[in-house]
């Protein structure tokens, strides 16, 4: 079964996000995406891969027109104002997921047909999982509230915005054993604003008082930054049983931020990462913001 690809959008209508608002919804959505296919892992396994895609700004109007028909979406409820956003399938996306999950997949997308009852539950376990990444995703040290609300069929069709209201679409590359495909997510900038992804949320920099010798002084004194992975809490008894190849668990969860502490005192979050052989610490928020 062939999908058209999402027709072409008009950008002239709405104003984009640009420069800092523009780089904070590409971290979060990076960051996200990433959650999300750690999240995903577990129930699907590691054959289907994710991969943020473009970000770009249309009316409500031409923005739904882009969706993927026949689809799938999901209602989402963002920030503490919950404003209305959808995330949307092509319906040979949903099928070959679910049939991933199931271990039924063959070698071709697999043909178009209602969900059944079993195979929509498990989809709905997939879509909470992006409530959850988009949560653990956002680039503060609170998580942002996201909830998912409803399941939609053919969203497409769905009236959640008005047709004119001015939205940012972001895309998420969806790879998978029998091909690529994308899902949409579709926010009002009204909203990215509620909740700080705006031009005018971003501060400007402090002016300077100190002297260049002074500041340069100050810069070259070296600082211990200590970067916690969790805690566990044990018996004196158990303490002295561990040996090599015991695991301890920690109060940590896997997908989680870690924090960063000076002097005991918390400054950053972030997230590990790899650069060559060394260990790294992607921040995602200071606790100053």
């Amino acid at each position: 079964m062939s999908v058209p690809n999402p027709t072409s959008l008009d950008f002239t209508a709405p104003r984009r996000l640009t420069g800092s608002a523009s780089r904070a919804l590409t971290s979060w959505h990076a960051t996200s995406v990433s959650v999300l296919q750690e999240f995903w892992q577990a129930l699907v396994g590691n054959r289907i891969t994710l991969s943020p895609a473009q970000i770009d700004s249309s009316v409500a109007q031409k923005a739904q027109q882009a969706l993927p028909d026949p689809g799938y979406g999901v209602l989402l409820k963002i920030g503490h104002d919950r404003f209305d956003s959808i995330v949307a399938f092509s319906a040979r996306t949903v099928l070959t997921l679910v049939s991933e999950m199931l271990g039924t997949l063959g070698d071709t997308w697999p043909e178009n047909r209602p969900l059944t009852p079993a195979e929509q539950s498990l989809f709905e376990l997939l879509l909470g999982e992006i409530s959850r990444a988009m949560s653990q995703g956002w680039p503060e040290v609170e998580p942002l509230p996201v909830e998912m609300d409803q399941l939609i069929v053919r969203p497409l069709r769905s009236r959640i915005f008005q047709p004119r209201e001015n939205l940012v679409r972001v895309g998420i590359d969806i790879h998978t054993p029998v091909g690529s495909d994308s899902a949409w997510l579709l926010m009002p900038q009204a909203g990215l604003t509620s909740i700080g992804i705006n031009e005018s949320a971003i501060p400007a920099a402090p002016v300077q008082t100190a002297s260049p010798q002074m500041r340069s002084l100050a810069e070259s004194l070296p600082v211990t930054l200590v970067i916690g992975l969790g805690k566990a809490s044990l018996t004196l008894g158990e303490l002295n049983r561990l040996a090599a190849g015991d695991i301890l668990v920690l109060d940590q969860s896997a997908s989680a931020p870690l924090e960063a502490k000076i002097a005991g005192r918390l400054q950053w979050v972030g997230h590990p990462c790899r650069l060559g052989q060394r260990q790294g610490f992607r921040i995602l928020a200071s606790a100053k913001e």
